[in-house]
């Protein structure tokens, strides 16, 4: 019975990641990815962006990973392929297990950097021990959040899952847990740390994303500003703060991306911001490319 199993789970697994069509995945998935997950809470995979993981099989989305053989925001993740370049610096804000630098770190080469951003314990050894096991020495991690001002916040958790999840939002449910985290702005980082400034920017943080940008207020109004992909939690507060400032907005329909005319009615769950008035921008959304609404 084990070896039937292996032996199917590795088909449902060729048929999850190679098969073209996407119809009907969804569902079998559904119907299958507990029975057939392996039975060790650890596995090591070979990811095609170039690096390895270390999932967790309990945790719903890296058991996807598992058996997809990519994140559920490939379509993210091809954007980034396309808009980071050798030299470049990547700021991931949320980094979770490491999905989003580690395909940064290799786009970005020895001579770029990516700063990882990530206050969960749980996400945070998974983030060291993915970072170690593809020996990725331009990923600089930092155990903390990012917020609208610099000291300590709470994260709040629930125990029994794995933290990508966690948020410094406070809600209100019985069963989370709450635990004190250093914080910075991104302002103060980048008056503290120097070096080159972000080409680009993730920002995925459970619902703390406007409280991000806030402290990122210098960065973002400065004349060359970088490169935004957020998840649009609180899409109102967001786009019209980065309207403010001049940015524009851009989203995806149908696994293409289109310039927002009105970002509010945007349907995709993470936009990339530019700003069209910085020349390198308008060059870097030419290779996507982004089309007009």
């Amino acid at each position: 019975m084990s070896l039937f199993k292996a032996i199917f789970r590795e088909l449902f697994r060729t048929y999850l990641k190679n098969f073209p069509l996407r119809d009907g995945k969804a569902s079998l998935y559904k119907s299958f990815n507990k029975i057939l997950a392996p039975s060790q809470e650890v596995v090591e995979v070979q990811i095609k962006h170039g690096f390895k993981l270390l999932l967790d099989l309990h945790e719903p989305s890296q058991r996807m990973i598992y058996f997809f053989g990519d994140y559920d925001e490939r379509h993210e993740i091809a954007l980034l392929q396309r808009l980071l370049a050798p030299g470049d610096v990547f700021w991931d804000v949320g980094a979770n297990l490491g999905f989003y630098s580690l395909t940064a770190s290799g786009l970005v080469g020895p001579q770029g950097t990516v700063v990882a951003f990530e206050p969960g314990p749980q996400s945070w050894r998974a983030l060291m021990a993915n970072i170690n096991l593809n020996r990725r020495l331009n990923i600089i991690p930092f155990k903390m959040a990012a917020a609208a001002d610099s000291g300590w916040v709470t994260l709040y958790s629930q125990p029994e899952l794995a933290d990508g999840g966690a948020s410094i939002m406070p809600r209100a449910e019985p069963s989370l847990r709450a635990d004190l985290c250093p914080a910075t702005s991104l302002d103060h980082f980048r008056r503290k740390f120097g070096g080159k400034p972000p080409t680009l920017v993730k920002i995925d943080v459970e619902g703390a994303e406007s409280q991000v940008l806030a402290g990122g207020r210098q960065l973002l109004a400065h004349r060359d500003p970088p490169l935004l992909l957020i998840e649009m939690n609180q899409r109102q507060t967001l786009s019209q703060f980065l309207q403010d400032l001049g940015f524009g907005g851009v989203h995806l329909i149908r696994r293409r991306w289109y310039v927002a005319q009105d970002p509010n009615m945007a349907r995709s769950r993470n936009m990339l911001w530019f700003h069209p008035d910085c020349k390198w921008h308008r060059q870097r959304l030419a290779r996507v490319p982004v089309l007009n609404g």
